[in-house]
């Protein structure tokens, strides 16, 4: 009889120890899996800025960490352009988002700089990463002097920053006041028409009664208009029946 009751002590002694384990395990290592099991969504941080994004991890409870800065020509500069993990990634709480900032694109678009002044456009290709180049001129007759007239590459390409923008000014148009040339041998008239920086346009001879042979008795344009230089002046040489 005593035998039986010191067996049962054992029995019920060994059934509390084992209860006992399992219910340590389960505390102290079921419940807090179950407590750190995932329990929220990564958010879609792309096309934020930093700002933005800190306000949105917090209140997710989640940490957030800059990786750095990379180009991209989908994202705008200073805008989120890759994280990790990705949007709608599970993970537990107090967990590390990691995000990438974008430097924007390495392309640029030119811009249209006809009609502008040298330096404002030097300024500019500047602040677009890109540099001037060669300054050439040329007349023309739309774009006032000194203004841009094109680039090279044109208006509208795409070209890479540090690239060298090549331009073109407009010396405009130079105009002067033709010379009075009646009454003119024709190689007075003629040398007068060169150093003047027009060119001799064509010479025809008809009779006169008025001027003597070999001179200028009329000429196109007309002496004191205002025309571009090395425009053509025609001249009309008198001459005599023979």
């Amino acid at each position: 009889m005593y035998y039986n009751g010191a067996k049962n002590v054992l029995v019920s002694f060994v059934v509390a120890f084992f209860t006992s384990i399992v219910v340590c395990a389960v505390f102290f290592f079921i419940i807090p899996l179950l407590k750190t099991s995932p329990d929220t969504m990564v958010p879609d941080l792309h096309n934020s800025t930093i700002e933005q994004a800190r306000v949105i991890t917090e209140q997710r409870s989640l940490l957030l960490v800059v990786g750095g800065e990379e180009e991209s020509e989908k994202y705008s500069e200073n805008l989120i352009c890759r994280q990790a993990p990705l949007p709608g990634s599970a993970v537990r709480a107090r967990s590390t988002v990691t995000v990438f900032v974008s430097k924007g694109s390495n392309e640029v678009v030119l811009p249209d700089f006809k009609g502008q002044g040298l330096s404002e456009v030097t300024v500019r290709l500047a602040e677009l990463g890109l540099k001037i180049g060669e300054v050439k001129s040329e007349e023309n007759a739309t774009i006032d002097k000194d203004r841009i007239i094109s680039t090279e590459p044109r208006a509208g390409s795409k070209v890479d920053k540090g690239d060298v923008i090549s331009v073109v000014l407009s010396r405009g148009v130079e105009v002067a006041n033709v010379p009075r040339l009646i009454g003119k041998s024709l190689s007075t008239a003629k040398r007068i028409i060169e150093d003047n920086g027009f060119t001799v346009g064509s010479v025809s001879w008809e009779v006169s009664i008025d001027y003597n042979v070999g001179i200028i008795m009329r000429q196109k344009p007309g002496a004191g208009q205002k025309v571009r230089k090395g425009s053509k002046i025609n001249l009309v040489v008198a001459t005599v029946l023979e």
